[in-house]
């Protein structure tokens, strides 16, 4: 790779990232400001990644059909400066509906240079549950207000009539707006950045030097995986069975054909009436993690990546849901697809696959309304334990593979809602046993502050938990306990809606990941 061409990259990853810090530092939710649970990124002119800030990669599959499904709906010649287009729409590139996408056209030289693309996750846009998450949805309705690719303001501002839209769909409308208003700062934080990178050589040269670059990534892809055996190598996994429910199973089947990898979901479940189905962003971005995996360290991280990847993916299933298919629990069918496909890697590239990855976090949002009438609402990540490798024990309580959040602190959660963080520790003994142990799980214990506190709660791996390789353990499954202020003991299902009364206490517990080798 030429000189200028590296530089170049680094550069515009830096831009990525100041967008990333800008909406981590100034976001108005605990979720983003402590959980980290956005992503930003840079497009070309014409709608290709790149740049990518470090980030949550469960996110990042979101963005280039979001940013294509804009361009579909406004033709890139009448965008001017200053305008924002947005979109959560999951059936047209996006993930489920909390997550909205911003896009804003970025100019040099009264020419269409790039665009920035951040992609958040909101407290609340509406739903039959705070927080928008609910885990008794069984179809995109129940789950809140959708947004269209759309127009929403004009010269770095949002239209008033946006604005009253959210406000009206939205129980804690200011903190969304509050939100937006960071995304909105983010991208044009970067704009300025890319207009000066672009005003240096002259508009042309940057356009020419992008498409460069993005043909650089492709060519390195290429050789990589030209290098793998064609396979097909094959994986599967599956969430915990629910009765009446039917399967929610992803299989894989990996093959390697002239610089290509193509996955083939053909064999998946057909899609349920649960809130588990994932949209065609989650094979995306776990694919798009997975070939970043096979990569050597220093690849260029961009859309020349994404060239080299076929998708297959059934129509109306659990991996590729149609509308009405309700998705706002899709995060766990992601981990299930990205376990399916680290499992057929590592026939592909065994040397370097560690065992599985936990497969799961708990997304938790309290809420309800104080004694003045506020509402309050606030969402927690919990993460799960990482597979033990071919030389290491795997990391306890830690966001693997295609997540990265972060937990939210106490002080954080206790300034949002009337609940208490009564113990926060790693959950010893959940990872599984083997020559390099899975890592383990995390264990928090909240307490009610308050009577009438609305707890919506969604989880993973309760029954079905990760296997371990090369004769190593599987780890502990995940739990939820309710212990009441009467004594009462109530074991929760993976996906429950529950009410806390003042006392009353949620213990969570994540499970670990696998082992690998023969304790």
């Amino acid at each position: 790779m030429s000189d200028t061409l590296k530089i170049l990259q680094l550069r515009l990853d830096g831009l990525a990232e100041t967008m990333q810090q800008t909406l981590l530092r100034c976001a108005v939710s605990p979720v983003v400001r402590e959980g980290a649970d956005a992503s930003c990124a840079l497009f070309s002119a014409r709608g290709e990644l790149l740049a990518l800030a470090e980030a949550i990669p469960l996110l990042l599959g979101a963005l280039p059909g979001s940013v294509q499904a804009i361009l579909a709906a406004y033709p890139a010649s009448g965008m001017r400066p200053g305008d924002i287009y947005l979109t959560n729409d999951p059936f047209s590139g996006g993930t489920h509906l909390p997550d909205i996408a911003v896009i804003q056209p970025i100019f040099a030289e009264e020419r269409l240079v790039a665009f920035s693309a951040s992609l958040l996750h909101h407290q609340d846009i509406g739903s039959t549950r705070a927080g928008s998450v609910p885990p008794d949805a069984s179809e995109i309705f129940h789950e809140g207000l959708c947004l269209p690719p759309m127009q929403a303001g004009r010269e770095g501002r949002f239209d008033a009539a946006f604005g009253r839209l959210i406000a009206v769909s939205s129980r804690v409308p200011d903190v969304v707006m509050g939100d937006l208003e960071t995304q909105i700062a983010a991208g044009f934080r970067a704009a300025q950045g890319v207009a000066r990178l672009a005003a240096e050589a002259g508009a042309a040269a940057f356009l020419a030097a992008c498409e460069a670059l993005l043909d650089r990534a492709e060519a390195e892809t290429r050789a990589r995986l030209a290098a793998l055996p064609a396979g097909p190598f094959r994986g599967e996994d599956a969430l915990d069975p629910v009765e009446g429910l039917g399967p929610c199973a992803a299989r894989v089947a990996l093959s390697f054909e002239a610089g290509q990898m193509i996955a083939d979901f053909e064999g998946s479940s057909a899609q349920v009436p649960a809130p588990v189905n994932c949209v065609r962003s989650g094979p995306l971005s776990a694919c798009f993690y997975g070939l970043l995996t096979l990569m050597e360290a220093g690849a260029l991280r961009n859309g020349g990546v994404l060239r080299c990847l076929e998708l297959r993916l059934p129509e109306a299933s659990v991996v590729n849901a149609a509308r009405p298919a309700a998705v706002n629990a899709r995060m766990n069918m992601v981990r299930c697809i990205t376990s399916a496909l680290l499992q057929a890697l590592s026939q592909a590239d065994g040397a370097r696959m560690p065992a599985a990855n936990s497969g799961m976090s708990f997304v938790i949002a309290f809420s309800g309304t104080d004694a003045t009438g506020k509402r309050f609402l606030s969402t927690e990540i919990v993460a799960g334990g990482a597979g033990g490798g071919p030389g290491a024990d795997g990391c306890a309580a830690i966001s693997t593979d295609v997540g990265n959040a972060m937990n939210i602190s106490a002080e954080a959660l206790e300034a949002m809602v009337p609940m208490r963080l009564l113990s926060a520790e790693i959950r010893r003994g959940s990872g599984g046993a083997g020559r390099f142990r899975g890592g383990d799980g995390v264990a928090r214990t909240y307490e009610a502050l308050a009577d009438g506190i609305a707890a919506s709660i969604r989880g993973e791996r309760f029954a079905r938990v990760a296997q371990g390789a090369h004769g190593g353990g599987a780890p502990k499954g995940s739990a939820v306990t309710v212990l009441r202020t009467d004594g009462t003991r109530e074991e929760l299902s993976a996906r429950s809606a529950i009410t806390l009364n003042r006392g009353d206490r949620v213990v969570i517990e994540s499970s670990g990941g696998a082992g690998y080798g023969a304790p």
